[in-house]
């Protein structure tokens, strides 16, 4: 992954923290999928569609970014988050709309 892309996911991965006080519970699945989805969005965003890449890159940021997922959990999912993260077309959707 280039020094360039490395900077647009950390702050979308980042986004599991900007989910905020209404509704359901988030757990610990809940946080993984939206980082998952997040970084296959992110990657398919730049032309990549090897479904193997996205796989490696998911299981890297999942460590990376294990304190804000341990954080995550717990927090509160905006009504309707699951099926917006499930549908999203953009990370940014998520992080501005899913998880506002």
């Amino acid at each position: 992954m280039s020094a360039r892309t490395r900077p647009r996911l950390a702050p979308l991965g980042l986004a599991l923290a900007l989910l905020t006080c209404r509704s359901e519970r988030a757990d610990a699945d809940d946080c993984a999928l939206i980082l998952d989805r997040i970084v296959a969005l992110e990657l398919a965003e730049q032309g990549y569609r090897d479904p193997e890449l996205a796989r490696r890159k998911q299981q890297e940021f999942a460590r990376r970014f294990a304190p804000e997922l341990q954080r995550c959990e717990g927090l509160s999912l905006p009504p309707g988050a699951r099926e917006c993260v499930a549908r999203a077309v953009s990370a940014e959707e998520i992080s501005h709309v899913c998880l506002r």
